[in-house]
């Protein structure tokens, strides 16, 4: 089986979180391609058995590279095995309605994009303090504050919980096989 990874990026986390992905596929004995949305042109989807699209929230939306290319691929990616990751520091937090929203924007993205995709999964990001400028910096620590996280802004955080998104996409492997045969 050949999958298809497509991703958005705006600090890294995501794009980490894309070629993880592409390891536990070929570990599993599936071909894996991994393509940045903002570098995509025209993308053969027919050259794949399954899609796993990954994108980070930031200021409450995903990116738009990667939304534009969902809506005009919507029609092949609603005909095939498809997953989906979003990639936010919510999906860290300890309270109920940050991990509501991260699901209403997800549910926000099929809305917009006509894609829906078969299986979901929530991961959590990163806090990249060492490449935010001054403002950026201050206000994550802010947030981090708040939410009882890492305030130290000389090393980055990272929150990602590897196990579960690797039980994530083999349980998308097993399925996306029952459905190629």
């Amino acid at each position: 089986m050949h999958v298809i990874i497509v991703y958005g990026s705006i600090e890294g986390q995501t794009r980490k979180i894309a070629r993880t992905m592409a390891a536990t596929v070929q570990s599993a004995g599936h071909q894996a391609t991994v393509f940045d949305a903002a570098d995509l042109a025209d993308l053969d989807l027919a050259l794949a058995d399954a899609v796993i699209v990954a994108a980070p929230v930031h200021a409450g939306s995903f990116p738009q590279p990667l939304v534009h290319w969902l809506a005009g691929n919507c029609g092949d990616l609603n005909g095939m095995p498809t997953a989906f990751v979003s990639v936010s520091l919510a999906a860290a937090s300890a309270f109920p309605e940050e991990l509501k929203e991260i699901e209403a924007l997800a549910a926000g993205l099929s809305e917009k994009t006509g894609w829906v995709p078969e299986r979901m999964h929530h991961a959590a990001g990163a806090l990249r303090y060492t490449k935010y400028d001054f403002f950026k910096r201050l206000l994550m620590r802010h947030i981090a504050k708040k939410e009882g996280g890492p305030l130290d802004v000389t090393a980055d955080h990272e929150f990602t919980d590897w196990t579960a998104l690797a039980e994530f996409v083999s349980g998308f492997l097993a399925k996306a096989a029952q459905e190629t045969v």
